[in-house]
């Protein structure tokens, strides 16, 4: 995480702020009513207030300690803190470098031979980022082909996330920035989509219930990855919630660790969050990256090369900036998350449990787990691990399903037809091989080389396909009121019903796949799907029964 804390944000040398978290049920009247128990005003801390119930309250510092007693002793109350200040934690360097170096640690080239990771959204929770022409800002040439959504503003409350000071726009250059356009650099995904959040003001500094708020945003509008490239000290109950609010609505959440040398900070502290240390281009342990046994993995984050802004975003002020920090190693876990996902992997405990498996070992050996946690991030490895393993796995699984069938219908003394093949193939499991021949950027080979289950990915984006809207029985039953009447589709309607059941099948047995209405209807619903694929699979199959 690339934030660090100062003491309490202060009204005034005697004052200090308080950020009340208030069960997102509670009404108006209960409000008051905590308000007036505890002698403070209660003042929503964003127009977001209505949704996540969080407010500040501003009392006496010698009060500060007893008024947050009775408020965390209240029912109605999730959490109460010390509004503490945050911080992006960068170390600029200088001079420029004229290599990415971290780029070529993680694996690019060869990782966008096999995704750049298209439907993927990346919300960069941050100072803003310079995506978008609006008054003085504009956006940065090197952002000019990334798709950016509408973000929010925190420290201004408007839909305008621009950057005025430059970390934002830095950090989202290495998950997302424009690549092969002959300028500047690149990006770990290039293809993916930017949602920027901005809580962090021109100083580079913003209150702990802005993040914590812009987190909950975040979630509610999109996002699959989080990267919190900000921190403070110390550990906060408030950040904690908000990162286990976006995991339950399958959100990675990518944290930089910090730049204190010295412990973890918050939120990369946070037990679902994924902390993020850096490390230089000899693999070393970079002396300012904090450590200890939330560290989940390592990245690239000394001399780290980017486009940015300056002069505050005004007068078309652009620099291309080597900056170090865990704020700039953290972006590049983000970016293989978010090629994670763009290959249908949603679940977020999948995507951690993938990024550390794939994660490689320090060139020098080094292996404390509180310095580098499971290794250096990979998106070479990981993208061609999880493209390999998932297809074999629904390879077999097609096959495995296919001869069950053929077992059935021969039994019945039907008659195999075999018009199905090709289309159970593309449904369920695709020409995963193709990358080892040609780049997915060549046209058609993105969507040839994945199974046609999975086209909504680049298609609709990796949030909607957590709904599986391409693997259905909707799909067959409609392939089969529009074609089974007629005895030359059958089989092929029958391929499409097969290739479905194996797909699902296989999203079972990996676990990649995120329950968005739990795990007891997501069993069902794939009970269901695979009972009534595999019965028009059989029907189509056997030519006996036309």
């Amino acid at each position: 995480m690339a934030l660090w804390a100062v003491p309490a944000m202060a009204m005034a040398v005697d004052e200090t702020v308080l950020a009340v978290d208030l069960d997102d049920d509670v009404s108006e009247s209960d409000v008051r009513a905590i308000a007036e128990r505890h002698h403070v005003t209660l003042t929503p801390n964003s127009p977001m207030v209505g949704v996540d119930r969080v407010y500040l309250a501003t009392v006496p510092t010698s009060e500060a300690a007893r008024v947050l007693r009775g408020l965390s002793a209240e029912s109605e109350v999730d959490a109460a803190e010390e509004n503490r200040e945050m911080r992006a934690l960068f170390v600029p360097n200088d001079p420029m470098y004229d290599q990415q170096w971290g780029m070529q640690r993680v694996g690019l080239p060869r990782s966008s031979e096999v995704t750049c990771g298209r439907g993927a959204t990346v919300a960069v929770i941050d100072t803003g980022v310079a995506c978008e022409n609006h008054g003085e800002f504009t956006r940065i040439p090197d952002l000019a082909g990334t798709r950016c959504l509408p973000g929010w503003n925190f420290v201004n409350d408007t839909a305008h996330a621009n950057d005025d000071q430059g970390h934002g726009t830095h950090v989202a250059g290495t998950i997302a920035q424009t690549t092969n356009n002959q300028l500047g650099t690149a990006g770990v995904a290039f293809c993916a989509t930017i949602l920027p959040v901005k809580v962090l003001d021109a100083r580079g500094s913003g209150s702990l219930a802005d993040v914590a708020e812009g987190i909950r945003w975040a979630a509610d509008h999109g996002a699959d990855v989080i990267n919190l490239s900000l921190g403070g000290d110390g550990h906060s109950k408030i950040m904690d919630q908000a990162v286990e609010y976006a995991h339950r609505r399958g959100v990675t959440v990518v944290c930089a660790a910090g730049n204190s040398g010295r412990s973890v900070g918050s939120p990369a502290n946070a037990p679902l969050s994924i902390a993020v240390s850096a490390i230089d281009s000899g693999d070393q342990i970079a002396f300012f990256s904090s450590r200890g046994p939330e560290i989940a993995i390592a990245a690239p984050g000394v001399a780290i090369l980017q486009q940015t802004i300056c002069e505050r975003g005004r007068n078309r002020c652009e620099q291309f900036a080597s900056w170090s920090g865990t704020s700039m190693a953290s972006p590049h876990v983000a970016g293989v998350a978010a090629l994670l996902y763009s290959q249908g992997v949603t679940d977020p405990d999948r995507v951690r449990s993938l990024l550390l498996e794939y994660s490689t070992p320090t060139a020098h050996g080094g292996s404390e787990r509180e310095l580098y946690g499971a290794g250096v991030v990979s998106a070479s490895v990981a993208s061609d691990g999880v493209l390999r393993s998932a297809g074999v796995t629904r390879a077999v699984m097609l096959l495995g399903l296919a001869l069950a069938l053929a077992l059935w219908i021969r039994n019945k003394k039907g008659e195999l037809t075999f018009g199905w093949v090709v289309p159970a193939v593309v449904t369920g499991v695709g020409l995963f091989f193709l990358p080892q021949f040609v780049g997915h950027y060549v046209p058609g080979v993105e969507f040839a080389m994945r199974p046609a289950a999975t086209w909504d990915v680049p298609l609709l984006g990796a949030h909607l396909h957590r709904w599986l809207p391409f693997a259905n029985l909707g799909i067959v039953l409609a392939l089969v009121g529009l074609g089974f009447s007629r005895p030359s589709l059958r089989s092929p309607i029958g391929g499409v019903a097969l290739g479905t059941a194996s797909f699902m099948l296989a999203e079972l047995y990996m676990r990649t796949g995120f329950a968005p209405l739990g795990s007891m209807l997501y069993l069902g619903w794939i009970a269901l799907n695979v009972t009534v694929c595999l019965w028009v699979a059989r029907i189509g199959i056997d030519r006996k029964t036309r």
